[in-house]
């Protein structure tokens, strides 16, 4: 079933959604198209509809609102659910700057770093890029990162190269991982790098099957020098702070794979009823009944994981084989869901213009970023065996 909403609640899911269809939409050919840059529709966005917490049409639509109405749980996922429906390029770059980068900073920095970047990057005012995978350090980030930081002084040197950064080609700011001599060991912890410090270089965007409309690029690290203090939080910190970053990103990428869920199974509902063959829409047709019952149980399932906190009315402690399972579950219906569409849609679903060929490009992603089906399936399987009924 679907969510059950307060006038308050739908007047701001309505309110988001106008404002994206009219404003973000129209640019959305250019965008996926390289020949507009995603970062000033996001400010503007982000000005207008207040997601940076000052005025915006958000604020004006919660002027009626009450305690019990949840808008603290109902908003963020509401956002970055209905951005994916019309652009998840600029959910990912959007999220990767404000989620990943900032948050990592306003979660774990000194007072010095909160204050110093964390306005800059919530309000867009700066770029920012979230630095783990490496080319040989995918799956497997932590244990196989060859990224080394030196201690020299009053200063860090860092050397090593990241790839498939979101934002990396434009960003300001870059939270780097890097793995730091602590005693006997290699500790991973995060560095607070700018754009103009020495020895930082990066790539152009790469070309990408999806996401076109959000920059993906390299990382260079060569004697990349940094001041001491920009070691994130301050002082050595265990590996969990880069698991807890992990644990965010994929709890995002299941808000996209929503998204993106959403709004192929709305184009296909709605082609199946308009849709005339045989002298009546397809839609009165079993077969096409059957497919879209399917995609509504993914879709129906899926809102379980992404609205959850909602539906309960808490935030819910989430282990890492719910975190892991939600995010592999509502990828792979988010796939299913889209190719379906476009088997409705049939050979309308192959043009562009349909839409449904990009959400399903888009969606094969998140089966790969944030950690791969088979990472999830391990990781959970694995917390499971040693947790579950303990």
């Amino acid at each position: 079933m679907e969510l059950e909403l307060t006038s308050t609640q739908r007047t701001i899911k309505d309110t988001i959604r106008n404002y994206l269809t009219r404003e973000i939409e129209p640019l959305v050919p250019d965008l996926e198209a390289e020949r507009l840059i995603v970062y000033e529709p996001i400010r503007r966005m982000v000005r207008d509809l207040g997601l940076a917490g000052g005025p915006g049409q958000i604020v004006e639509a919660m002027t009626t609102s009450s305690a019990d109405e949840r808008l603290d749980l109902f908003i963020p996922p509401t956002v970055a659910i209905e951005i994916s429906r019309v652009c998840a390029g600029l959910t990912l770059s959007y999220g990767a700057s404000v989620g990943l980068a900032g948050g990592a900073i306003l979660s774990r920095g000194t007072p010095e770093q909160k204050a110093q970047w964390g306005p800059r990057l919530m309000s867009f005012e700066q770029i920012g890029c979230w630095c783990l995978t490496e080319p040989d350090a995918g799956s497997a980030a932590l244990r196989d990162m060859k990224t080394r930081a030196v201690r020299d002084g009053d200063h860090f040197v860092l050397n090593g190269s990241k790839t498939f950064i979101t934002n990396a080609p434009y960003a300001d700011v870059f939270v780097v991982y890097a793995k730091l001599r602590d005693g006997n060991a290699d500790n991973v912890q995060a560095f607070i790098v700018e754009r103009g410090d020495p020895g930082i270089s990066t790539g152009p965007p790469l070309k990408k099957m999806g996401f076109r409309s959000s920059p993906t690029g390299q990382v260079f690290l060569s004697d990349c020098t940094v001041p001491a203090d920009r070691l994130l939080g301050g002082g050595i910190k265990e590996r969990d702070h880069v698991r807890q970053s992990l644990a965010n990103e994929r709890l995002g990428l299941q808000l996209i794979s929503y998204g993106l869920m959403e709004r192929a199974f709305d184009i296909a509902v709605r082609y199946a009823r308009e849709r005339q063959q045989g002298g009546q829409p397809i839609g009165e047709y079993q077969l096409v009944q059957r497919r879209l019952v399917r995609m509504y149980m993914a879709l129906a399932n899926a809102r379980a994981f992404v609205y959850g906190d909602f539906i309960a009315g808490r935030r819910r402690a989430q282990s890492v084989a719910d975190i892991c399972a939600g995010k592999l579950y509502v990828a792979e219906m988010a796939t299913f869901v889209a190719h379906e569409a476009i088997h409705i849609l049939a050979g309308n679903g192959y043009m562009e213009e349909y839409v449904v060929e990009r959400l399903a490009r888009d969606a094969k992603l998140v089966e790969l970023g944030g950690g791969t089906t088979e990472m999830q399936e391990l990781t959970a399987g694995r917390w499971l065996v040693d947790h579950y009924g303990r």
